[in-house]
């Protein structure tokens, strides 16, 4: 009897202790687990918050061309080198309408957070251009890659008249460098789907450019480009601020024009936007800047001037109206239209 209740006695204490680490086995699996849980569920929290984050900042960034100019010291040197060299920098004030006044100056004083330019042809000084915007338009040379052209956008900050007639402009300091041409210099030859037609007149001597113009008397025109269908002059390059074409050997006999320097033209040119799956339309006043022959076709080479611009009058649609005021350094308009084409074909082929 003794060694039988010894023998159960020690199996209760057996049977016992394994219940108890059971039971504290299972606990610390049970513990481990909900640790575990936890630790993904961070995990997986931490996850989704950096992906809204990432798209969040790639939704809210700025796409920032590679050739701008960021840097302040950057910027600094880049405005000393042009002011060392003596660079003349165009000055285009801001404006609602087409035209643009713009002027010739020179760079003088840069500071951390101004500088000043000299403008010799600035007249009628007035306080209102305190806070105005402008553009600026300059050139570094560089020996090893050519000329590199710069603009940037500031405010006039201060005014000032000298007594030769000079003013001095104090302009803030700018936040950039964009390193591009002005527009009415950057010139691009379209694509040809892109021009639906282009037809030129011969301008009598001492027109005006004010009031209206019926075009219909003036008859057909000498010279048209029609796609698949006339081809008496083409369109060579285009720019806000003028046009370059070739007119074929052939053509040149037939339309009896010696095209002077200085010579008008007046120009209808239709252009195809297909930002807006629209054709666009221009009447336009041309002056004859660079007539070349070439010596192998013998085909004339005719760099154009914008000068004024005409559009249909609203009382008489058969008629033309002048836009009195001179194109100046060109029309925005058709500035936008040649930078749109040249970020497509840079774009596409790299050009």
């Amino acid at each position: 009897m003794f060694n039988f209740s010894f023998s159960a006695s020690t199996s209760n204490n057996f049977f016992s202790q394994i219940g108890k680490n059971f039971s504290a086995s299972s606990f610390r699996t049970e513990t481990a687990l909900f640790t575990v849980y936890a630790l993904l569920l961070i995990v997986v929290i931490l996850i989704a918050v950096i992906i809204f984050m990432w798209f969040k900042n790639r939704k809210n960034a700025k796409y920032v061309p590679h050739d701008w100019v960021l840097h302040p010291s950057h910027i600094t040197n880049t405005l000393r080198m042009a002011r060392d060299e003596r660079e003349k920098f165009e000055l285009q004030f801001h404006s609602k309408g087409e035209k643009r006044r713009s002027t010739s100056c020179l760079l003088t004083t840069i500071n951390k957070e101004t500088v000043t330019i000299e403008c010799s042809q600035l007249t009628n000084l007035k306080s209102s251009w305190v806070g105005r915007d402008v553009d600026c338009y300059f050139q570094v040379r560089k020996s090893s890659t050519g000329n590199t052209f710069f603009m940037f956008t500031t405010q006039i900050i201060g005014i000032r008249g000298c007594t030769d007639g000079t003013v001095v402009l104090t302009l803030k300091i700018p936040n950039k460098l964009e390193q591009r041409q002005k527009r009415a210099s950057l010139r691009i030859s379209p694509p040809q789907q892109y021009v639906m037609g282009l037809a030129v007149w011969s301008a009598p001597e001492g027109l005006s450019t004010k009031g209206t113009l019926d075009i219909r008397k003036w008859g057909r025109p000498v010279l048209t480009y029609l796609p698949e269908k006339s081809f008496q002059i083409i369109l060579e390059n285009l720019s806000a601020g003028g046009i370059k074409v070739r007119i074929p050997r052939s053509e040149m006999r037939n339309c009896n024009l010696d095209f002077k320097i200085g010579d008008k033209l007046f120009m209808l040119l239709d252009l195809w936007d297909p930002d807006t799956g629209q054709r666009v339309r221009y009447w336009l006043l041309c002056r004859i800047q660079n007539p070349f022959i070439d010596f192998v076709t013998h085909d004339a080479e005719l760099g154009l001037q914008f000068r004024f611009t005409a559009q249909p009058d609203a009382n008489s649609p058969a008629e033309l109206r002048w836009n009195e005021e001179p194109i100046g350094t060109g029309l925005d308009s058709i500035g936008n239209w040649v930078m749109r084409r040249h970020l497509e074909l840079y774009r596409e082929k790299g050009i």
